[in-house]
């Protein structure tokens, strides 16, 4: 199995399609057998998001945030979608694996991580798009 964590500054962030990059992680019978960082080419070439992670062959996401269009882009792309993971991506990998994963519900508004209690300290509108 293949799973995808968007990564900011050594943690996950919380909006996905604003990550600087990924950690791509092949697991196999519960442990982390190969991983990667991959720089987040955004919505330019190789994006969006859910198409550029879906190239790298990655089943499953692990992510804080994730707007509502984009996870239906990810189910139809056939990846399963975790949302309200936290922390620092090794460590959210290794509990989800184990069956320990804590997840919040910390800035999970209807815009998966756009919304007021996530972003730029509540004020201004929406992002948008399927990000």
């Amino acid at each position: 199995m293949r799973v995808a964590i968007p990564v900011t500054a050594g943690k996950i962030p919380n909006h996905l399609g604003h990550c600087e990059s990924f950690l791509i992680a092949d697991v196999d019978k519960g442990a982390i057998v190969k991983s990667e960082l991959v720089p987040n080419p955004g919505h330019g070439p190789g994006g969006p998001p859910p198409v550029f992670i879906a190239r790298k062959s990655v089943n499953q996401v692990l992510a804080w945030g994730i707007p509502p269009a984009a996870v239906e882009i990810f189910k139809e792309l056939g990846m399963g979608v975790e949302l309200g993971v936290t922390g620092e991506p090794k460590a959210a990998l290794e509990a989800w694996l184990a069956g320990k994963l804590v997840k919040t519900k910390d800035g999970l508004d209807a815009g998966g991580g756009c919304g007021p209690s996530a972003r730029d300290g509540g004020a201004g509108g929406g992002c948008g798009g399927g990000h």
